[in-house]
């Protein structure tokens, strides 16, 4: 009996569950969203809910009153906690019976009165079960209304082998280790929660001659900017008819499922720190990824970079276009991709970006 309760006590804490979770809500889309402020008392401005903007890395943090864990999601960029952005989080509701994907800004209804014990956005067939990898049955998604059939996949990132890590890297703590005895740079080797993905292009070319970097956080100690687990690069030029002034900059960012070539104001000369602080909050729906000027889109895509996916230049805007607005390909034919890689040395890489930098 003695060792029956110290199981007890170990579930209720959560100690049997995986502590580390991938999430991936497909391409779902609510149009015109209600979102709230942070003190949920003033509704923003209606946005497009892609639901792919809150994939990514979830971590257990404390249990529900009943002992299931309570997953939070964590930055795009190194994986801890969000400093100032609220996170979404999964959990168990009971008043479901359920578990549930939900966040606590944005609501299925801006009427007064409206009041809701379970927020839910995603939730699970009734279940009673205390570990959210083995939930099985359908998922519903409120997009404006209830639709069924969610995608909704949860993967655990705690590894017991080398072989959850692929072959491609080491198992140390439950964690993946993909660095390798010749390489220690996150630009050598495979990289991924679990070494899934091979060495990132570091520069590629589009089929309109433009040219892509891999963009850096910090190049002194070679940290490149990553989000939602894949490389950020930035426009260097070649593009036909578009000029960028010196202070405003174009990345190639990806936002969960698609890649989005973005245009920032001022955001060239933000310095070091100023990058840092952004990436490192960075989120693709809170900080509105695709807006009015952003130039291009690929397909939903998972692969690891822009490599292999088809690209649409956006056009026109307005509710005849759907969210992304007016697509024009710019892949011909359909399914031969955009861009093509040019540089795969990272030692020529690095002596070429720190040549730039020091000659700013």
């Amino acid at each position: 009996l003695a060792g029956m309760a110290f199981i007890n006590v170990k579930q209720y804490r959560g100690d049997f569950y995986c502590g580390s979770v991938s999430i991936h809500l497909g391409d779902h889309i609510w149009e015109e969203a209600v979102v709230y402020n942070n003190n949920s008392t003033i509704v923003r401005d209606r946005m497009n809910l892609i639901f792919s903007y809150f994939n990514g890395l979830y971590v257990k943090n404390g249990t529900t009153k009943d002992g299931r864990p309570i997953y939070i999601e964590q930055n795009k960029y190194s994986g801890e906690p969000y400093e100032q952005k609220v996170p979404a989080k999964i959990q168990y509701c009971v008043s479901e019976k359920a578990w549930v994907f939900m966040h606590p800004n944005i609501r299925k209804s801006s009427l007064n009165g409206y009041n809701e014990e379970c927020p839910w956005l995603l939730k699970s067939s009734e279940t009673t079960e205390f570990n959210l990898l083995e939930v099985g049955g359908d998922w519903k998604i409120w997009i404006g209304t209830v639709s069924n059939g969610a995608d909704f996949q949860v993967f655990c990132n705690e590894c017991d082998g080398e072989v959850d890590c692929n072959y491609h890297g080491q198992c140390v703590d439950k964690r993946c280790d993909c660095s390798d005895s010749e390489f220690d740079r996150q630009l050598e080797g495979y990289f991924g929660k679990s070494c899934q993905f091979k060495k990132p292009c570091l520069q590629m070319q589009g089929d309109l001659n433009d040219t892509w970097r891999i963009a850096w956080v910090d190049i002194a100690e070679e940290k490149p900017f990553f989000s939602y687990d894949r490389p950020v690069y930035v426009y260097e030029g070649g593009w036909e008819n578009l000029t960028i002034p010196d202070d405003d900059i174009i990345i190639m960012i990806y936002g969960g499922s698609r890649w989005f070539g973005a245009y920032y104001e001022g955001m060239a000369s933000i310095g070091r720190t100023g990058w840092i602080q952004y990436v490192t909050e960075f989120h693709a729906f809170w900080d509105e990824v695709y807006t009015h000027q952003t130039k291009i889109v690929s397909d939903p895509s998972t692969h690891s970079s822009p490599i292999g996916s088809d690209f649409y230049q956006i056009g026109k805007r307005g509710e005849r276009y759907g969210p992304f607005g007016e697509l024009n390909p710019l892949s011909d034919p359909a399914g031969s991709g955009f861009f093509d890689c040019i540089e795969m040395n990272t030692t020529a890489h690095l002596i070429y970006v720190a040549d730039q930098l020091n000659s700013q």
